[in-house]
């Protein structure tokens, strides 16, 4: 594989302007990947998070040390001394590149305060603990950048950074394959437990031939037609006769106010049948309304049931209307209610 590495290149800035473009030409050269301080934009708040980023991401660590210490931290450390502590408790492979002549550095190239000074010999003395290269100007760095990092790359090998289409081995692709079949099949086998549920009612609620008590308003005219009489009461139904009534105008989506017609009319058409109901059933024009809270009442057992669902298709913009459907375990209770068997079913058994 082309693996390529991050090197994170840690200096001042302003006094060494060539000397790490030579660095990052060097770099660039060796198919590495130069990361730095040019990266950073000026004045960020978090900066410093930002470049514990960069390092932790970097496979190796450049430092080059030349006549500053730098701008320093609250802690009172130069950023560039900072970096390298950090890049050292990670544990990257460090080479640190020393200015062979301190006294030939011009005196514009220096630090001029003799705290600084002091502060970078005890940082200079501290990187050359370590693998150190003196250079002696841009050209030599970036020579001796090179030669370094090759010597680093065989005897302290990184993981590094491959294009995608190279990064996976024959083994990894076959790990890969086995992998997404493993996935396909428990998606498999999710979509058809779901589908089982769907197709399965919530017995935990009343149904099949338990029965409720529905109020109703009963209305209708005298014998002569000549004035309206009404009364109140309840009806027993199973949940069996309500979803068989309401079920087959629900195969697609219906308006919830059809449907309550719907169930109203049947109501009519039963209680005309309870002679022992106490209801009136001399009138004319009998009509049965549901009480709302009846009404409320069914539509929330039938979703607790998992009988209905709401419907979903795009409606006019004046259709204010709710409109309910059967979900799959619906349609299977609808059919086992309504369908006839075939009379050969039972002369086979």
């Amino acid at each position: 594989m082309d693996k390529r590495y991050q090197v994170f290149v840690s200096s001042t800035f302003t006094d060494l302007i060539d000397e790490r473009r030579e660095v990052m030409q060097a770099l660039l050269e060796m198919d590495s990947v130069p990361a730095g301080m040019e990266l950073f934009p000026a004045g960020n708040d978090d900066q410093w998070t930002l470049i514990k980023g960069v390092i932790e991401q970097s496979d190796y660590y450049l430092v080059i040390l030349a006549g500053r210490y730098g701008s320093v931290t609250e802690e009172g450390l130069s950023f560039t001394e900072k970096e390298y502590d950090y890049a050292v408790e990670l544990g990257l492979p460090v080479l640190g590149f020393v200015a062979a002549d301190v006294d030939s550095i011009p005196v514009g190239k220096t630090d001029r305060n003799d705290a600084a000074a002091a502060k970078l010999d005890a940082f200079r003395a501290k990187v050359q603990k370590r693998m150190t290269k003196d250079w002696k100007n841009a050209e030599d760095l970036g020579s001796k950048v090179t030669r370094g990092l090759m010597h680093l790359f065989k005897t302290h090998p990184r993981p590094g950074w491959v294009r995608g289409d190279q990064a996976m081995t024959s083994e990894t692709r076959i790990r890969i394959a086995e992998l997404e079949a493993k996935i396909a099949t428990l998606e498999m086998q999710e979509i058809e437990n779901q589908n089982a549920n769907e197709r399965r009612l919530d017995t935990d609620f009343a149904h099949g031939s338990e029965r409720m008590e529905i109020s109703i308003h009963h209305s209708g005219f005298d014998a002569y037609g000549t004035g309206e009489e009404e009364e109140d009461g309840t009806l027993a139904c199973t949940w069996d006769e309500i979803v068989e009534v309401l079920g087959p105008f629900m195969i697609d989506e219906a308006p919830e106010p059809a449907l309550q017609r719907r169930l109203e009319k049947y109501l009519v058409t039963k209680l005309l049948e309870d002679s022992d109901g106490g209801w009136t059933l001399g009138w004319e024009d009998h009509e049965v309304s549901v009480s709302d809270s009846s009404w409320g009442s069914i539509i929330v057992q039938l979703r607790a049931l998992r009988v209905i669902t709401i419907g979903t298709r795009p409606r006019g913009i004046n259709d204010r209307n709710v409109y309910w459907k059967l979900t799959p375990a619906g349609d299977d209770y609808v059919v086992s209610l309504r369908a006839t068997p075939s009379e050969s079913l039972g002369a086979t058994r």
